[in-house]
């Protein structure tokens, strides 16, 4: 629980953790085949080494030991011991036993034994007869610089890929930052906005992508809301100035009117049922699809709002329609009770 408590919240921060990690993955790998290629080609490269200064050895102990003169041997074995990349030759018979070592007591933290056989050549026939091999040349390579140079590469692409990753983490954190995040704290203070009562605020929108079309979604919904509220409060106010009205002319006329500014219809009309139908008011063409509302009065229909428009009504606008009716209603009664008093 206490992981799940200390979890960020912040869309944010969730981005970038799931994207470093997925960046962190792909240097590693990348760092992994970079090592092991490097580990591959180092080793390569000393076992060419020691090939290449084992068979010179061989050449130089081959020669001096035709000549027959051990001393010779023994000192050519010294000098050759003191080359820098070795620490150690020996010469064995078959029998694994050493005849002649040569060892140089430098420190070295690592050591690769190279052995080879040492084959008679035809003047040694002699002496040594048709056994092949007559003995072993086992030399001791100081690899330490091999080592040094692994992790010196090793060092150089830990950096490399170090720098690649806080280099990409960086690129992404600024194009996130620019294309996704800055755009949705937009979207999030017009809510804020939106929330606290200003309708009219609205989000500057650029692009197609799917902030984009949800920017103007919120615009959308943010337009209709302050159209219907809008709507309802001059619905409020309509009662208030139909009852100013003095004559049915005027009550009849303000209706229409109003109905026809503020409602997107194509035309408006009253009629009166006295005691045949009779259009009192009108506005607009009255073609396409009709809604009548009837007006009551002491819940007798005396009359209807016939309104005129190409598409269906929204349940407000129905809503807002009747509130109308109801008014007219009110300020005929007004108005009629007045003229017979």
């Amino acid at each position: 629980m206490s992981l799940l408590k200390g979890y960020p919240r912040s869309l944010r921060i969730k981005l970038l953790c799931i994207l470093f990690l997925g960046m962190v993955a792909t240097v590693s790998v990348s760092f992994w085949v970079q090592l092991e290629n490097t580990k591959e080609r180092i080793q390569e490269d000393e076992q060419k080494s020691m090939q290449l200064l084992s068979s010179v050895l061989y050449s130089i102990l081959e020669q001096t030991m035709a000549k027959g003169k051990v001393d010779e041997v023994s000192n050519a074995l010294s000098v050759i011991a003191t080359s820098p990349s070795i620490t150690g030759v020996e010469i064995l018979d078959r029998d694994m036993t050493a005849r002649f070592s040569a060892e140089d007591n430098r420190p070295a933290s690592k050591i690769s034994i190279f052995t080879m056989p040492v084959r008679p050549r035809p003047i040694c026939r002699k002496c040594h007869g048709n056994a092949d091999p007559i003995g072993y040349l086992r030399i001791g390579f100081d690899t330490t610089t091999y080592e040094k140079r692994f992790f010196r590469e090793v060092s150089i692409n830990l950096g490399t890929s170090v720098a690649v990753l806080l280099t990409l983490t960086i690129l992404v954190y600024i194009c996130l930052q620019k294309g996704v995040f800055s755009r949705l704290q937009k979207i999030n203070v017009a809510m804020q906005y939106f929330g606290k009562g200003n309708l009219k605020y609205r989000i500057t929108v650029k692009g197609e992508d799917e902030i984009s079309r949800m920017a103007r979604a919120f615009n959308e919904m943010a337009r209709n809301i302050y159209k219907i509220n809008y709507r309802l409060y001059k619905v409020s106010e309509f009662s208030t100035i139909i009852n100013k009205c003095i004559s049915e002319e005027e009550i009849f006329n303000s209706t229409v009117e109003f109905i026809r500014k503020y409602f997107d219809v194509n035309g408006v009309a009253v009629t009166l049922n006295e005691p045949e139908e009779r259009i009192v008011a009108s506005r607009g063409e009255t073609e396409g699809f009709l809604y009548i509302e009837p007006v009551l009065l002491k819940k007798k229909e005396i009359g209807s709002i016939k309104v005129a428009a190409s598409r269906d009504f929204t349940m407000e606008e129905l809503s807002a329609i009747k509130i109308v009716a109801s008014s007219l209603s009110m300020a005929l009664e007004r108005v009629w009770s007045v003229g017979y008093g």
